[in-house]
């Protein structure tokens, strides 16, 4: 099956399973209250860089069931989905809708070593410098067909948010706000 077909075929098979639980936890005359229809979600801590400069810490929600992919969803899912804006919760207790436009960035530790990734992942060592002046630099880690597996081809993927590992932190860096890479 190819790719799109099968992100596709996985997409509907979520709703359905999503729709099927729904339908289980109906009451006895038929009726579902508002909570049937909430999809169980785990908090994840991020740290949220502004194209303004501003920093911050609070908390997105992440599925239990990622749509396009088995498992859970990540922070790598949600941001690159279609929605403009982001639900972001901060340690003020307030939530905010974010326009992902404007976030520069988003970092939260790594939760795995670069060994564990795979031998056919590709590391490249880079420096991205970004529209307001910062320079970062760490490893793209990728996998893509041997024919397309440079920095180009990752910079080049579809995801407005890309991925760069850095001293036990993931940054989850938004490709409209970069000026240039520099491979090392």
């Amino acid at each position: 099956m190819e790719g799109g077909a099968w992100h596709i075929s996985c997409y509907f098979c979520s709703i359905f399973m999503r729709l099927k639980k729904i339908a289980r936890a109906t009451t006895a005359d038929g009726k579902a209250t508002m909570s049937d229809y909430r999809i169980e979600k785990d908090r994840f801590s991020v740290k949220l860089f502004f194209s303004d400069g501003k920093v911050d810490e609070g908390n997105i929600y992440l599925s239990l069931q990622a749509a396009n992919h088995e498992g859970r969803e990540s922070v790598r899912d949600v941001l690159n989905q279609q929605d403009s804006f982001l639900p972001v919760n901060f340690p003020t207790k307030s939530t905010k809708l974010i326009n992902k436009r404007h976030l520069l960035m988003v970092s939260f530790p790594s939760n795995e070593e670069e060994g564990d990734l795979g031998a056919e992942a590709s590391p490249r060592e880079v420096v991205l410098h970004l529209i307001n002046g910062v320079q970062i630099g760490g490893k793209f880690i990728f996998l893509l067909p041997p024919h397309s597996s440079r920095v180009k081809d990752y910079l080049s993927q579809t995801e407005s948010f890309m991925e760069l590992r850095k001293e036990g932190e993931i940054y989850l860096i938004n490709k409209r706000h970069i000026i240039f890479v520099e491979e090392k």
